[in-house]
C-alpha cells in the first residue's frame, strides 16, 4: 500500500518554508501583515514601479 505524501506548505511570496530569513525579513513581514489586516491593499507590479518613479521624481 502506498504511504500517503506529505503536504507541501504554501510559498510566501516566493520563500520556502526551509528558508531562514533574516531579523529584518520577520520585522518587514510583520508590518505587512498588521497593514492587510487594517484594511490596506497590496500594490501590483505597475502600481508599485509607478510610486517608485513619484518618489524618485521621475514622474
Amino acid at each position: 500500500m502506498a504511504r500517503a505524501g506529505r503536504k507541501t506548505p504554501v510559498k510566501k511570496n516566493g520563500a520556502t518554508p526551509n528558508e531562514r530569513v533574516s531579523e529584518l525579513g520577520r520585522v518587514l513581514r510583520k508590518i505587512s501583515d498588521a497593514y492587510l489586516a487594517s484594511g490596506g491593499k497590496q500594490l501590483n507590479r505597475r502600481e508599485l514601479e509607478r510610486k517608485i518613479a513619484e518618489y524618485r521624481g521621475l514622474r
